[in-house]
């Protein structure tokens, strides 16, 4: 049977060239690129669920295509030729199929009402490169270059739009036998994410379905869902554990399409490039940047780095002032690093502040640039910041094959909560460098301050 299962999804892996829709194109682009989640028993169950819910749909009959795209922004997308693609980010949130059918639903209700069209989304595809590397990616950079109708069909079509979609996919849902208040619960779950991710780890709003224009509690959202329970059937199926199974050993994080690794390495394989920070400072990432800290906090120093794709270039004093609008340099200098490249480094101004110094550095590397932002804390050394300023700008180097077998990837577990445990005992279990025990919470819909309770399914990260 699992021969029989993994030959049905290959069929779906085929390049889909005879259909010339921007989806059709998105889908090319993705295989090309390695971007599809690479278990087949994943791209199975999306299809089914996709398929069970457009059955009972005003599309039925209809040609749609459900994947799930290896990427970890907490994200889910349709286009105009029935496409849907679904982020492995964002199944980590989901705690029931019901919810998950929920977002689907919602996704499947955009081409049912014809939103793609109507923004005229089927055009996106002039600049192929760009809308792939941004789903790919979700680089907010690529995000501010993209034309309306891109950014309409990752970030949403707008309120009336979007609650015309929660509507019609609550009552598909409800005549699949999905209970539709499972969308009040994706709600709140995706909106604690969002609200710490913005607050606390200060990264951007990611999914633009479900909750995108909904305060939690959106009386008219509640109206839609409730009304859509009338349209339950009668007998309902017993719930399905394929979902837990799904969900124990699914990958989170970064690490998928980008790895890091225990020490001081961050490795994206899209770009195909390795970062390399000063021994035992501790790595993480986020939508616009890797980040590095000093062994002894941000008080001791800190250095970020980001990506930018210049249309145009003429010198490295230009791109600071007139790309970056750097205004505070008090010096600035080219410099040649031994067998390895051109950089240039400028000191900021500090008066003021706490800070002990201030640097940007820019690299070139094919047609990007590099920018590499440094800050010595009130606990660190001006000297040592301009020294580890120049080791990590020769640390960007191309991704080797003894890289990704370094990169360790970080994958859900499903385990049954036991008397006694907290999310605060299992954090200091769990391979979750930052933020363990609020992510902990925020993937069981247990934000803020909720616990497991005993002999309830919960999700940790190992």
């Amino acid at each position: 049977m699992k021969f029989v299962r993994l030959f049905v999804v290959s069929l779906l892996l085929v390049p889909l060239n005879a259909l010339g829709g921007t989806g059709a194109k998105l889908y090319n682009e993705f295989m090309d690129s390695d971007a599809l989640y690479p278990d087949p028993e994943w791209q199975e169950y999306i299809d089914d669920l996709g398929q069970k819910l457009l059955s009972h749909s005003k599309d039925r009959g209809k040609q749609y295509h459900f994947f799930v795209l290896d990427n970890p922004e907490i994200n889910a997308f349709a286009t105009a030729d029935a496409y849907i693609f679904v982020n492995r980010g964002l199944l980590a949130y989901m705690g029931s199929e019901d919810q998950l059918a929920a977002v689907v639903g919602h996704e499947i209700a955009h081409i049912v009402a014809r939103h793609p069209d109507k923004r005229r989304a089927h055009g996106i595809l002039g600049d192929s490169i760009g809308i792939i590397a941004l789903a790919l990616t979700g680089r907010w950079e690529l995000m501010e270059a993209a034309d309306a109708a891109t950014r309409t069909m990752i970030m949403g079509y707008g309120r009336e739009h979007e609650l015309e979609a929660d509507e019609i996919g609550a009552q598909i849902m409800a005549r699949a036998g999905y209970n539709p208040l499972a969308t009040i619960e994706a709600v709140h779950v995706l909106k604690d994410q969002e609200l710490f991710a913005m607050d606390v780890a200060n990264q951007p709003r990611s999914y633009h379905g479900l909750f995108a224009t909904h305060p939690q509690n959106d009386k008219r959202l509640h109206e839609v869902v409730s009304y859509a329970l009338d349209m339950l059937p009668e007998i309902m199926a017993e719930p399905s554990d394929r979902f837990w199974e799904m969900i124990d050993g699914l990958s989170y994080g970064s690490d998928s399409t980008v790895g890091i690794n225990t020490d001081n390495v961050f490795y994206d394989k899209t770009l195909r490039i390795a970062v390399e920070f000063p021994k035992a400072w501790d790595v993480s990432f986020n939508r616009q940047k890797v980040v590095g800290v000093a062994p002894n906090g941000e008080s001791e120093a800190l250095l970020s780095v980001s990506r930018i794709t210049p249309e145009d270039w003429v010198d490295y004093s230009d791109f600071l002032k007139n790309t970056l609008h750097v205004t505070n340099i008090t010096s600035e200098s080219t410099l040649d690093i031994p067998g390895c490249c051109q950089v240039h480094i400028a000191d900021l101004a500090v008066d003021g502040t706490t800070k002990k110094r201030s640097l940007i550095g820019l690299r070139i590397k094919g047609s990007d640039v590099f920018v590499i932002q440094g800050e010595a804390g009130p606990r660190g050394n001006s000297d040592d910041l301009l020294v580890d300023m120049k080791s990590t700008l020769a640390g960007i180097r191309n991704l080797q094959v003894a890289d990704m077998k370094k990169a360790k990837t970080k994958r859900i577990k499903v385990i049954v909560a036991k008397p006694g445990d907290t999310y605060k005992k299992l954090a200091d279990q769990s391979s979750l460098r930052n933020y363990p025990e609020e992510t902990l919470r925020l993937i069981n819909g247990h934000h803020p301050h909720s616990e497991p309770r005993a002999g309830d399914k919960i999700k940790i990260v190992q």
